[in-house]
């Protein structure tokens, strides 16, 4: 049984697979697996990825490479992934970026001090041009204050231990899936933390779901994730609170009062962490706030 499986789900992705796939064995343990899911492609993704991990005609061992019809959504064809595999650790990795090198070992490294899941922090891709995001970490006290506010990691990053991903009930079909997740384990208990080091090539792009305003718009008014949010919030400060998007688009005469209320609450749960913590997410909040104070639902 592999320690670790790397999850990497593929549709219609033969444009950067192989690049995916070469990377990511690169830096890949020798007890671990990759696991790609060819969820129902058009065109020969996984052909370009089994040729990827080959060399003279010789397929590397810990690569697998699994075709099958549509899943129906990243979150299901994720979980499928989490109930075929049964490796203690799992990552995530996307078919269209590029793993650095360093990135499991430091992972690895991270939880043996204590904490269930780790994120790395990125390298924006933007055609031929990388921009390093700055090297700051996110501690295990501040991460779920950090999730009141926005998502503070990048998905395809997490490496962690299977059963904080099971303990919470895995993936869910909602528009956010990672945020969502994010939010149920935090709720549970699950400790996560964010490595300062730059370990992973995020690739931006136009086709993106992401890129997607119509995206942005069922994220913020999914029930579900609402109530994530909501259950995290009366851990943090004994109150149900509101997303921020959603008191954002309340009227004046009630979004002042409910901004207020979520201010003063954060920040009680700010005021709680670690002094090295505080700054960051303090500034985060004042942010958010002043975003919430001024954003017009009519634009």
């Amino acid at each position: 049984m592999p320690h670790m499986t790397v999850l990497l789900p593929a549709l219609n992705a033969s444009e950067h697979v192989g690049t995916a796939v070469r990377s990511t064995l690169r830096g890949l343990p020798r007890d671990a697996e990759l696991l790609v899911l060819d969820d129902g492609s058009t065109d020969n993704t996984a052909e370009v990825a089994v040729k990827a991990g080959t060399r003279r005609g010789v397929m590397d061992p810990r690569l697998k490479v699994v075709s099958r019809p549509p899943s129906g959504g990243l979150g299901k064809a994720l979980n499928w992934m989490l109930e075929n595999t049964d490796s203690a650790l799992v990552a995530r990795m996307d078919a269209d970026d590029i793993n650095l090198p360093w990135r499991f070992s430091t992972s690895v490294q991270a939880l043996t001090r204590g904490v269930d899941v780790v994120f790395s922090q990125i390298l924006q891709g933007k055609g031929k041009t990388t921009i390093p995001m700055l090297p700051i970490a996110i501690s295990p006290q501040a991460f779920p204050v950090h999730l009141l506010l926005r998502n503070p990691v990048t998905h395809p990053t997490l490496v962690g231990r299977r059963e904080a991903l099971a303990v919470s009930g895995g993936y869910r079909d909602v528009p956010a899936e990672d945020y969502d997740l994010w939010l149920r384990m935090a709720a549970n208990g699950v400790t996560m933390r964010r490595l300062a080091l730059n370990s992973y090539v995020y690739r931006f792009h136009p086709q993106q779901i992401t890129a997607n305003p119509d995206w942005y718009k069922k994220s913020w008014s999914d029930p579900l994730q609402a109530e994530a949010f909501a259950d995290l919030s009366e851990v943090l400060t004994g109150v149900r609170l509101k997303r921020l998007v959603a008191i954002a688009q309340l009227p004046p005469e009630e979004r002042q009062p409910q901004l207020q209320q979520f201010e003063q609450l954060v920040g009680a749960a700010i005021a709680k962490l670690p002094r090295t913590s505080q700054p960051l997410v303090r500034r985060r909040l004042n942010r958010r706030i002043d975003w919430a104070r001024q954003y017009s639902p009519n634009i």
